[in-house]
């Protein structure tokens, strides 16, 4: 397989009509669909069917584009890391939900800043359902969005860059710090198109566990609040949850169930038409993820393929 075939792929699962890739990428569409079977032969499964006159991604396809994903990217980043560097500056504007990008990627953002002070990072905080549309609109060049499984962001590139799993927090003094019973009590949480909520919400209610409140307040800050003032629960992914310690006093239960699985994906157009200093924050983010990966202590944070 080569990076034509790899981005024919990648293309196609953004558009899902081969007319559509072909004037993206410039191809004729037969070349199109000469890439795909080459990469089927290659991969030895089909990567994309069709059920009725939607096209679509198999099951085989959803997993092969992750890598795909991963693949090129890489492919870029060994272009950038030998190519003469540039003065970077000027704004990129990033965006995520406030859990996100306001607390688990804090150092990454930081880390960033010292690197390239003469690039301003015009952050928008949005809820995590909303970040594809605005990258669509033109008002994010890159975003940080996560989900529960991965997969496809239509119209986008989605590069996950980790794994990691999400708690229940409570306040360090709650009953529920020293005990596992759910039953009763209050969830607090942001956003209730977050895909967090999305799978905890159904897992309970299969556990035959019944919440006495469900409030969505908006932001982090008045969610962990009335977390502390109500005894209620929330909600953190593994990242934020040292800083939901640090800076809020929350703590996490330690559950017997499987966690909820989530994957942190940094989302854009496309990477070869990012400005200079778009493309930067794209590589630092690979690389802080890898970093994450192999300093992780816990082992919890795994590469998105669920390897540590």
């Amino acid at each position: 397989m080569d990076i034509k075939q790899l981005l024919t792929m990648i293309t196609l699962s953004q558009t899902l009509n081969y007319q559509k890739a072909a004037e993206q990428l410039q191809y004729a569409p037969s070349t199109l669909f000469k890439h795909i079977q080459m990469l089927e032969q290659e991969v030895g499964a089909p990567l994309f069917c069709k059920t009725g006159r939607q096209l679509a991604l198999t099951r085989q396809g959803e997993a092969f584009l992750v890598h795909a994903n991963r693949m090129v990217e890489h492919y870029y980043l060994a272009l950038d890391s030998v190519c003469p560097a540039e003065k970077l500056e000027g704004t990129v504007s990033v965006g995520g939900c406030e859990i996100n990008i306001g607390n688990s990627l804090l150092t990454l953002f930081e880390q960033f800043h010292t690197a390239h002070t003469e690039t301003r990072l015009n952050m928008m905080m949005t809820h995590n359902a909303g970040v594809p549309a605005l990258i669509r609109s033109d008002m994010l060049d890159i975003g940080f969005f996560y989900t529960t499984r991965p997969g496809v962001v239509s119209g986008l590139r989605a590069v996950p860059l980790y794994r990691e799993p999400v708690y229940i927090m409570v306040s360090w003094d709650h009953p529920l710090a020293q005990k596992k019973a759910l039953e009763g009590m209050q969830f607090m949480y942001p956003h209730d198109t977050c895909c967090f909520v999305g799978e905890f919400l159904p897992m309970l209610e299969k556990m035959g566990i019944h919440l006495s409140k469900t409030t969505f307040l908006g932001g982090v800050q008045l969610v962990v609040e009335q977390v502390r003032k109500e005894g209620a629960m929330t909600l953190a992914p593994h990242c934020a949850a040292q800083h939901y310690h640090d800076a809020y006093g929350l703590v996490r239960l330690d559950m017997d169930e499987d966690p909820i699985w989530a994957w942190e994906n940094i989302v854009y157009k496309n990477y070869e038409t990012l400005k200079p200093a778009a493309r930067a924050l794209a590589r630092s983010s690979a690389v802080y993820a890898d970093e994450l990966v192999k300093k992780d202590a816990s082992g919890w944070i795994a590469r998105p393929n669920g390897t540590a």
